[in-house]
């Protein structure tokens, strides 16, 4: 009697194991998120946001070329990496010594072609508080063109929006045409 329910376990596991290894999304779309192409490029660009902190965009050119290099190297084609380095002001990257990029958050990941994917978000910024107490010092929109490359996935073109305020004073210098968020506390000086 014991080898007979021993036997019918063994087999009901057996048949639940084969089963679990079977189970696929009714939702192609999900699959693809979990395991394919979109996860690859959610890697990427999360990757690449933690990069931002490390590139001062106010640097002399020339170290700001080589930090691009240096960081943005692995995640960006080289033709956008020449383009930036011409133009650092319209690069994403570090202009102030706090806020600090911190991260890139992902809204949405839309398939253009087998090749391209468009990426939309939000550079998130932070101060030492936030760093500590949680939060955002500020946000600024950005859209990512994601191409594939022979057998990896870069980032082909980018897209800046304007800082978006979130609950800080925004400093905006129109001479130069750079802003920052600053803390609340900041506000009137």
């Amino acid at each position: 009697m014991k080898k007979i329910i021993f036997s019918i376990l063994i087999l009901l596991v057996s048949v639940s194991l084969v089963g679990c290894t079977n189970v696929k999304s009714s939702h192609p779309e999900e699959s693809e998120i979990y395991g394919g192409d979109k996860a690859a490029v959610t890697s990427l660009v999360e990757n690449f946001g933690k990069q931002l902190q490390k590139v001062s965009l106010l640097a002399p050119k020339a170290r700001v070329e080589e930090s691009m290099q240096e960081n943005y190297g692995d995640f960006v084609s080289l033709e956008l990496l020449q383009k930036w380095a011409s133009d650092p002001q319209n690069a994403p990257g570090r202009l102030t010594s706090s806020p600090w990029p911190d991260r890139i958050e992902i809204k949405t990941i839309d398939k253009m072609s087998e090749q391209a994917y468009e990426v939309k978000g939000d550079i998130i910024e932070i101060t030492s508080t936030e760093k500590v107490k949680g939060g955002i010092a500020a946000k600024r929109p950005i859209t990512l063109i994601v191409k594939k490359t022979g057998d990896r996935w870069l980032i082909a073109a980018v897209t800046l929006g304007s800082y978006q305020e979130a609950n800080n004073v925004v400093y905006r210098n129109n001479k130069y045409g750079f802003s920052f968020s600053l803390p609340k506390s900041w506000k009137d000086y």
